[in-house]
């Protein structure tokens, strides 16, 4: 996350605004006689063309986050077919061999874990060309009803690695993933129950 990157952020935009602002008004202090009312509109006309690039444009870091909080909604609402959309064909980890075996998993995940409510607690995205990795940790909440919720676990922290390709419509899917930590405890793939 680039906070100087006008096109996420339009904080440039504003800094920009106010110093044409400052500009403007250290110039009417100097040459009384040549102030205009249109002076107070440049100002303005910048901060509403930073907020409306920073809306309208979406950025590769905003796609990325947009395909895990689908990710989170196919889980909040246990919907197969979303997690089908955000996996690339290609999917494999080290523990599923391909997309179908990634998906039947998440399948099987649906009837044991209702995610309530997913919290980021960090994140960070590196970019590299058509490839991206996420590392993020994440505050998940089981439903009531939830089996693991039932059991005395209504919380869990969850921290994995993501790998996203860029298809050639300009998606972000994952095509690999790796869980670090459970509840803080180091684990991979090979250790999670199945």
């Amino acid at each position: 996350m680039n906070l100087w990157n006008p096109l996420e952020f339009p904080f440039v935009g504003i800094g920009i605004g106010l110093l044409v602002f400052i500009g403007f008004w250290i110039f009417r202090v100097i040459c009384p006689d040549k102030k205009r009312r249109w002076h107070y509109f440049v100002p303005l006309a910048i901060y509403i063309a930073a907020f409306a690039v920073s809306y309208v444009v979406e950025t590769d870091n905003e796609k990325i986050l947009g395909t895990v909080n689908k990710g989170i909604k196919a889980f909040q609402q246990r919907n197969v077919t979303m997690i089908e959309e955000i996996m690339a064909d290609n999917y494999s980890d080290s523990l599923h061999s391909s997309k179908a075996y990634i998906v039947a998993y998440c399948q099987g995940l649906f009837e044991t874990a209702m995610v309530d409510k997913v919290t980021f607690l960090s994140r960070k995205t590196d970019i590299q060309n058509s490839k991206a990795i996420m590392m993020l940790e994440v505050s998940v909440k089981f439903a009531e009803q939830s089996h693991i919720a039932q059991m005395g676990k209504s919380f869990l922290f969850v921290k994995a690695k993501l790998y996203f390709e860029k298809t050639t419509d300009k998606r972000w899917l994952i095509n690999s993933s790796e869980i670090l930590e459970l509840d803080r405890n180091p684990i991979d793939w090979s250790k999670i129950p199945r």
